[in-house]
């Protein structure tokens, strides 16, 4: 407003103002649902116990082009859209997605504090180099996983809050992953090891659908991640380098968990959904296959840190690449894609078998 539009309105004397419209609390009489006041316990006003009677139901479709809570009244006048492309249910949900949310903010933990950088120790040269590398290819997984996630995140609609706050949730452990095993490869004299081939993460930067995208970071590369960390004891030399492990590994069971409740519902909302399941692990393990071939810096350096000698080092690489494939094909029966020990990709069991 001008300067002297500004003093004209000051100077009016108030009987010549305008009059005010009436009071209307048209508003306050909105007919949405208005349920009884929760009984909160030990755990506090969860999102379950908040999203009462109709505020809970997600719906199959959601109608809704812009940012109308679920269970609120819409407006007459709606504004623009918003620029979301996921309106159906079965494209996203996962039943313990809430759950998940809840248990993501209270187990959130910090690199900076919740680590014991000082128990680390100066190491063998050719250890400390093989560490930095495994922890450097974590960080980079993390950072692949994360940047695709997070461009995916604006694409779900309102409709279905429970999943959008829990994979917040996911975008901060990946975030965290990132800065704390960089962390680690900077934290005892050494440094960032060599960059991955690289496939896998242009596996993941192409995926077309949000469910590609989770069979190959929430089941596939997860549950690589997770048997890995699983192993950490047997990789790590101090304290700080077993508590990464162990905090990350916890990080990585809910976002399996998401994956294999959202892939149930996939393919349970329609059977022949399981077919697009097969394709894309199939792509993913081609593409995590054509990695771990390639990858001389990390084969290299799980032998050295898994091994006192170069026979053990490579006994027991083995070992864990069995250990990952297990762990993928008990996740994938648990997600009701069974029988896949008979539809792994030839290449990834290849290298599995001749790591």
């Amino acid at each position: 407003m001008a300067e002297e539009e500004k003093t004209q309105l000051e100077e009016t004397p108030a009987a010549q103002l305008p009059p005010l419209p009436p009071l209307d609390m048209s508003w306050a009489k909105a007919p949405t649902e208005r349920p009884p006041r929760p009984k909160i316990g030990d755990e506090g006003l969860t999102l379950r116990m908040a999203d009462y009677g109709t505020y809970g139901i997600a719906p199959d479709h959601w109608p809704y082009q812009n940012d109308t809570p679920r269970g609120a009244y819409p407006a007459d006048d709606m504004g623009l859209p918003a620029p979301y492309t996921i309106y159906e249910k079965a494209e996203v949900w996962a039943e313990n997605s809430a759950d998940l949310y809840e248990l993501a903010i209270k187990e959130q933990w910090k690199p900076a504090t919740q680590v014991s950088w000082n128990s680390i120790e100066a190491l063998p040269e050719h250890v400390e180099a093989a560490i930095d590398q495994i922890v450097s290819n974590i960080s980079e997984q993390s950072y692949n996983s994360n940047q695709v996630l997070m461009g995916w995140l604006q694409e779900i609609s309102y409709g279905y809050h429970e999943v959008k706050l829990y994979l917040a949730t996911q975008t901060f452990d990946h975030a965290r992953h990132v800065e704390a095993f960089r962390k680690r490869a900077l934290a005892n004299g050494g440094g960032l090891g060599v960059q991955a081939p690289g496939f896998f993460n242009r596996a993941v930067y192409a995926a077309f659908k949000w469910t590609e995208y989770v069979v190959y970071v929430n089941i596939i590369r997860t549950s690589m991640l997770l048997a890995l960390c699983e192993w950490g004891d047997k990789i790590g030399r101090s304290q700080a380098d077993r508590q990464l492990f162990e905090h990350t590994a916890n990080d990585l069971r809910r976002h399996l968990a998401y994956g294999i409740e959202h892939v149930k519902h996939y393919v349970q909302c329609d059977p022949r959904n399981r077919r697009h399941i097969r394709t894309w692990l199939e792509r993913g393990e081609i593409m995590m296959a054509a990695d771990l071939k390639r990858d001389t810096a990390l084969r290299e350096s799980f032998i050295l840190a898994l091994g006192d000698s170069v026979q053990e080092g490579k006994a027991k690489l083995k070992d864990l690449r069995e250990a990952q494939l297990k762990k993928l094909i008990l996740s994938l029966e648990a997600a009701t894609v069974y029988n896949h020990a008979d539809h792994v990709a030839k290449s990834f069991r290849d290298v599995i078998e001749n790591p």
